[in-house]
């Protein structure tokens, strides 16, 4: 995790370069879905740095949830068992916004901005097996994670975008590498400062 930080204030360190410009700030928040582990789903929060127009930093948190019941051995001598999973992901990265790709691009003021990001950080997973006849069986795991992909924000008002994203997440836990597809969309408030 250590390494994620330094990797982190060195994007923060290029940036300051151009720390005198105008630059927007984003708070925001919203649902995000993400396969494996029976599909998981849950909230998202992240916020970002815009220093210049085509560029940002972004850090991201979600929580994911599953409670699934799995009715086949209710009438076995294993009894009703469910499964109560909750993965936990905190990311930083890089955000790159395409210029071109729509007309009137631009992150401020503009309809449309699409993007690509990546993301590198640690992951949590914490699974419940509950047997109505053997008892709880409990596993967790914290690992490296990192995530590739884009989206699009929409600007819906002056300092208010939803943002739909598609991300292909990889972890690792146990020591073995899984690979998961995220999709969300999330509200996000921004702010536009300048630096004295």
């Amino acid at each position: 995790m250590k390494n994620i930080v330094y990797v982190s204030l060195l994007f923060l360190a290029f940036s300051l370069s151009v720390w005198g410009q105008e630059h927007d700030l984003e708070f925001g928040g919203g649902y995000q879905h993400s396969t494996g582990d029976q599909g998981l789903d849950g909230y998202t929060l992240n916020v970002g740095w815009n220093p210049i127009p085509s560029f940002g930093l972004f850090a991201s948190y979600d929580g994911l949830y599953d409670h699934s019941t799995l009715g086949s051995f209710a009438l076995t001598k294993v009894g009703l068992t469910s499964v109560h999973s909750h993965m936990q992901s905190l990311l930083f990265g890089p955000r790159m916004f395409i210029p071109g790709a729509f007309k009137n691009h631009g992150i401020r003021g503009h309809l449309y901005v699409p993007f690509v990001e990546a993301g590198f950080g640690e992951a949590r997973l914490h699974t419940d097996l509950n047997q109505q006849n053997t008892g709880t069986v409990q596993a967790a795991d914290t690992a490296f994670a990192w995530m590739v992909g884009g989206g699009l924000d929409f600007r819906v008002y002056p300092h208010f975008t939803v943002r739909p994203n598609l991300d292909f997440l990889r972890t690792h836990y146990a020591e073995e590498g899984q690979s998961r597809l995220r999709f969300g969309i999330s509200v996000l408030w921004s702010v536009q400062s300048r630096a004295h």
